[in-house]
């Protein structure tokens, strides 16, 4: 009986911390939307449908979140910093990290099945936080065009 306990709290205790490991992107966002000063906006897709007749950059986008904090206390900073450095790429795939003094970049992306299921953007400033999330199935070549086209 001991057995069964012990292994059934080592099956949690271990499912627990995959959780949680999996959702740093999760976890950082919901602190951001936390902080005192965010301006936060979300593009759902029923937004997102009704700009995409005029604008065929946003094809396979299902949905965009925006977070900007300004005027960070020293306190939130050191908390999302941590965050930050304690994220593991789960499942993402680092495009840009940098690390200069107080300020942290990243561009991760989740690709899946050939398309781009998610694009992360988080810059980190020792007074500003900026987060920005896209979700859907966007087509690579989609996005190297706008690349292109934007040089």
């Amino acid at each position: 009986m001991k057995t069964k306990i012990l292994l059934a709290a080592l099956v949690l205790l271990g499912s627990t911390s995959t959780l949680l490991a999996g959702n740093c992107i999760d976890n950082l966002s919901r602190s951001i939307t936390r902080l005192p000063n965010v301006e936060k906006v979300t593009l759902t897709p029923l937004v997102l449908n009704l700009i995409k007749p005029f604008s065929p950059e946003m094809k396979g986008i299902n949905s965009m979140n925006i977070l900007n904090a300004e005027e960070l206390a020293a306190t939130d900073y050191n908390q999302l910093k941590k965050l930050l450095n304690q994220c593991n790429d789960n499942g993402y795939e680092t495009l840009v990290s940098t690390n200069e003094e107080d300020e942290m970049a990243r561009i991760l992306m989740k690709i899946e099945k050939e398309k781009i299921r998610e694009i992360v953007i988080i810059s980190l400033e020792k007074d500003e936080v900026s987060f920005i999330r896209i979700k859907g199935a966007i087509d690579p070549e989609q996005l190297n065009a706008i690349i292109e086209n934007n040089k």
